[in-house]
């Protein structure tokens, strides 16, 4: 599906029907910005006939490459990112959302700019949607406008680190509030996966957050947007700390989950102890008066028995209360 928004810094904002008119009144205060969902063979040779796209570029956007790429044609350059799209868990538990990677082609011409992808992407409608009135978007330079839905893009990441920070604070909450239980294992071991997923995602799109700063770049930009890609790099270094800090959460998680597995430990070895430590008396008293000598005391028959089971029962007591002051048991 082809949306085609046409921004006019002196007009109004609109949607528009992509065709060779949109093209021909394009002028330093307008910007057009084409939105592609989908790899539909005739679409994209729809845009290559419009934008007079090279070869290679439609080579790339039917096939997208595994890993993201920087091109420069010229008259244009293109770029591809890795988004990251919500997917259905299944359980409705929003803590615990599935990121789908997408891949985003940005295509960036003189007053134009087409992005493509194959699913949806929340932060390009987000972005359109943040514009409640005419605006002055129209203005910016196409690379400026690229580096402000990479800026989003980023977004993205953050908000994925952020649900994962807030949802090992409850694992951890758990971890103190009960005893450690293998559930909790689990859930460490799907967060430890989702942030090396994000890592993974991050550190593919190096090249071309890193590329575009470049100065053989640079010089295709206006000075403004230069600055931006400088800023947008260190935006994204930012991105890769927050996952790497999300990471030491988690290693921090797995070590709680042991202590509390250690301590849970401790607890039954103490109590297991305790228990020995009273069937040993009771096998004590139970063999000084199973000895074949003959005493006054174990002549009183019925009496003498349950004065020493008394005594018995009376020594656990103390023993146990005191065990449980003590927090053996």
């Amino acid at each position: 599906m082809i949306q085609a928004f046409l921004y006019n810094a002196d007009g109004h904002d609109q949607e528009v029907e992509l065709d060779q008119q949109c093209l021909v009144g394009l002028d330093e205060r307008s910007l057009l910005w084409v939105d592609v969902d989908g790899r539909d063979h005739d679409e994209v040779e729809h845009l290559a006939r419009l934008f007079a796209l090279d070869r290679g570029s439609v080579r790339e956007l039917l096939n997208p490459q595994e890993a993201p790429y920087l091109d420069n044609y010229g008259e244009y350059f293109q770029f591809d990112v890795i988004g990251l799209s919500r997917g259905e868990n299944g359980n409705g538990d929003r803590a615990l959302t599935k990121w789908l990677p997408v891949h985003l082609d940005f295509l960036v011409g003189p007053r134009w700019i087409i992005t493509v992808h194959d699913g949806e992407l929340p932060f390009l409608q987000a972005f359109r949607d943040q514009g409640k009135g005419e605006t002055v978007i129209g203005a910016l330079s196409p690379p400026a406008l690229a580096a402000s839905l990479l800026d989003w893009h980023l977004s993205a990441y953050f908000e994925a680190v952020s649900e994962l920070e807030e949802f090992l604070d409850r694992l951890d909450e758990a971890m103190l509030a009960h005893t450690a239980r293998r559930s909790l294992l689990g859930g460490v071991v799907g967060m430890r996966r989702k942030v090396s997923q994000l890592r993974h995602f991050l550190n593919q799109q190096r090249p071309v957050f890193y590329g575009l700063s470049r100065p053989d770049f640079a010089q295709i930009f206006e000075a403004d947007a230069a600055a931006h890609y400088q800023s947008l790099e260190r935006r994204f270094e930012r991105a890769v700390d927050a996952v790497d800090h999300a990471r030491d959460l988690v290693n921090g998680s797995f070590e709680l989950f042991t202590t509390r597995t250690a301590e849970a430990t401790n607890d039954l070895v103490r109590r297991l102890t305790f228990v020995t430590v009273m069937l040993g008396v009771i096998g004590a008293v139970a063999g000084v008066f199973g000895m074949n000598f003959e005493t006054p005391y174990t002549q009183t028959g019925t009496i003498g028995f349950w004065v020493v089971i008394g005594a018995l029962g009376a020594f656990i007591g103390i023993a146990a209360g005191l065990a449980r002051r003590r927090g053996w048991i």
